[in-house]
């Protein structure tokens, strides 16, 4: 069947995304003293940790002083520069991966794009998309949540989301007997605020959107086997 976007609104937010990385780019390259690829890691590494001497948090497979997404978020904490380049590639990713590739992946027949769906490939046993992957479009900043405005539907018609309520977690409540999950469950609690409350020693009333964040991924995790590595790293937190 397809699912119709609106290219126009894309392309617009492209050109907008492209106005925003100029000035970022102008930023760094004040902050940087001079100006340098920011697609380059190798140019980013010198004029991080040769040029301006920031602490070295984590090293390549071949001990080279790292520019990894981690190493950036623990360094602009104090500095401003990684914080640019962070941003930097996280708008540069939405312009090259949704903004700039959905309009030309519409086809022209249908005017709609065609994604394949795969019922047996994850080990998890979810569902998932490739060319293009449509189950991934962002939601977490702004501009993420624009991307998603521009999937549309015909003249006259609406589109509509339905979803099975924490069906994963009222699954794992069943099958484990746990009490405390059971509980919140059948007083309709959020169940992600419950976890939160448990945490962070608050009352639900008072726990805060990022502590939910938190939370989700901790029940999530139990479910599909993260392990402790992975679920610090996802909380940016210590092991």
């Amino acid at each position: 069947v397809g699912v119709m976007v609106d290219a126009k609104q894309l392309n617009e937010q492209s050109q907008e995304i492209g106005l925003s990385l100029k000035q970022i780019e102008k930023e760094a390259h004040s902050e940087a003293g001079g100006a340098f690829n920011l697609d380059s890691p190798k140019q980013l590494q010198e004029i991080l940790y040769d040029n301006l001497k920031l602490p070295i948090l984590g090293k390549t497979p071949k001990g080279q002083p790292s520019t990894a997404e981690a190493v950036l978020q623990a360094l602009a904490e104090d500095y401003e520069l990684p914080n640019l380049v962070l941003k930097y590639r996280s708008l540069s990713k939405l312009k090259s991966t949704y903004t700039d590739k959905l309009p030309a992946q519409i086809n022209r027949t249908t005017g709609r794009i065609h994604t394949s769906y795969h019922q047996a490939i994850t080990a998890t046993g979810r569902l998932s998309s490739s060319k293009p992957n449509l189950q991934n479009i962002p939601i977490r900043t702004p501009q993420g949540r624009r991307i998603r405005q521009a999937f549309i539907a015909p003249p006259g018609k609406k589109l509509i989301a339905a979803d099975y309520s924490q069906i994963e977690l009222r699954i794992m409540a069943h099958l484990s007997g746990d009490k405390g999950l059971r509980r919140a469950f059948a007083e309709d609690q959020d169940i992600h605020k419950a976890t939160a409350a448990e945490i962070f020693g608050t009352k639900q009333t008072k726990v805060q959107d990022t502590q939910r964040r938190s939370a989700k991924a901790i029940n999530f995790g139990l479910i599909y086997g993260m392990s402790a590595f992975g679920l610090a790293r996802q909380l940016n937190i210590k092991r």
